[in-house]
């Protein structure tokens, strides 16, 4: 039987607790074995602790450890010791696919917007300035001037020349007129030719790709025409006759000198000299003035149907002509004298023209002429 004052008697469950707290500290938790326990603990968290200081860095050279980074340096082949910048890692997504340059596989129809050239059209579907001249000779009637504005152009695939069937001339005949192989344009896949050979006429209208192709250009009217004077009934020569800005025929030319300027003080050359270009195109803001390259008489003033517009041309008595294309107004008429440097009109973009600019030509005996040639442009 249990007396009252048993430590172990079940009538005091605290004071039994308490007896074997006290037990277990004296017996286990000495001084000795808190102080092990400490420096456990303290060992444990010395390295954690370390990393996080110095950045995953390892200790003093000649140590055995390998550090975090020195890992992570052979896992990616770094034997120098260079260490992934995790930071430096960009998870974020792309928003955007880049699509790399494709050839085309079908003839594209552009639509000509303001302030487009031939030049940069071409340069924008990376073909040749002839290969689009040649393949919209139908629209262009082979005069740049007539590249307007909602007009629609045909951009080959490939280099060559885009042929319009007249329901007469056979495979064989067409390949030879621009001088390509016509088993190229037998088996050219933007054809439709696979059952037909040589010698067989495609139909009126449809549409061929000449590959390998080329084509001349073919002359503008001639400015100078044989025309009868009404007054007296005699054949003369007359110059553009029969137009807006056409000018009595007579008119001599004179006051050349062979030295040269430019005919617009600050521009931009849109479009140089070169096939089917007679000329250089320099645009400028509307309205800007349009002076005279060497000093001439005024034979043509007024509206032209080349596709020029208004167009002023000056004969400087020596051979030489020059052309003012698409103004917006003239500032001389039929027969006057201009000096060098004298306005003669301000730039527009009236006729075949697709923004402000001014056409400008220079022609040796009526035949046109590189004016770079002689101008510093």
């Amino acid at each position: 039987m249990n007396l009252p004052g048993d430590p172990f008697n079940p009538q005091r469950p605290t004071e039994r607790l308490r007896l074997l707290a006290e037990e277990l500290f004296h017996r286990y938790l000495t001084p000795v074995s808190i102080g092990v326990a400490v420096i456990g603990v303290v060992a444990v968290l010395a390295g954690p602790v370390r990393g996080l200081l110095t950045g995953g860095r390892g200790g003093p050279s000649g140590g055995g450890g390998r550090t975090i980074g020195e890992e992570l340096a052979d896992l990616t082949g770094g034997g120098g010791g260079t260490l992934i910048d995790v930071a430096a890692v960009n998870r974020n997504l792309v928003p955007y696919t880049i699509i790399p340059d494709r050839p085309r596989d079908d003839v594209e129809i552009y639509t000509v917007k303001t302030g487009d050239t031939l030049f940069g059209i071409a340069n924008q579907f990376g073909i040749t300035p002839e290969v689009l001249f040649w393949a919209n000779s139908e629209s262009l009637g082979d005069n740049l001037h007539y590249l307007t504005p909602g007009m629609d152009l045909y951009i080959l695939p490939v280099e060559g020349v885009y042929h319009f069937s007249d329901g007469e001339l056979t495979v064989q005949q067409i390949a030879t007129r621009y001088d390509a192989n016509v088993e190229d344009v037998l088996s050219s896949p933007y054809n439709e030719l696979d059952e037909y050979g040589p010698s067989d006429v495609p139909p009126w209208g449809m549409h061929i790709v000449v590959p390998g192709g080329q084509r001349e250009i073919v002359d503008w009217p001639p400015a100078i025409v044989s025309v009868v004077d009404e007054a007296t009934g005699t054949v003369v020569q007359g110059f553009m006759p029969g137009m807006g800005g056409s000018c009595p025929s007579g008119i001599v030319g004179s006051g050349g000198s062979g030295v040269w300027a430019r005919p617009v003080g600050s521009y931009t050359i849109t479009t140089p000299f070169t096939t089917g270009h007679s000329g250089i195109d320099l645009a400028a803001p509307l309205g800007t003035p349009v002076t005279a390259s060497d000093s001439g008489v005024v034979i043509f003033s007024g509206w032209n149907d080349y596709g020029y517009g208004i167009l002023v041309v000056l004969d400087h008595g020596n051979g030489w002509t020059t052309y003012y294309a698409h103004l917006s107004s003239t500032a001389v008429g039929c027969g006057q004298y201009v000096s060098r440097g004298g306005l003669v009109g301000q730039m527009g973009s009236t006729g075949r023209s697709s923004g402000p600019h001014v056409h400008f030509e220079m022609r040796w005996n009526h035949t046109p002429d590189n004016p770079a040639s002689y101008i510093g442009f």
